[in-house]
């Protein structure tokens, strides 16, 4: 899943990315390992497989508090 080359790679995008005052998302995460290590390494946001397979728009029913929304 992860060579030491690899998590170099992974390393430097996320601090590039946090160099320039950039939140991360990684995507494709399908394994454990892969969410820790960059949750370890400064990630901000992750999506992949290993939090949850696509599915359609009706069965992600949930409720929500209300939210004022800000006028214009």
């Amino acid at each position: 899943v992860s060579s030491a080359s690899s998590d170099v790679y992974k390393r430097q995008i996320v601090a590039l990315a946090q160099s320039m005052g950039l939140r991360v998302v990684a995507e494709g995460i399908e394994h454990q390992d892969q969410a820790l290590f960059l949750r370890e390494h400064g990630c901000d946001f992750g999506q992949g497989y290993w939090y949850g397979r696509p599915q359609p728009a009706e069965a992600l029913r949930f409720d929500l508090p209300p939210v004022a929304l800000p006028e214009d």
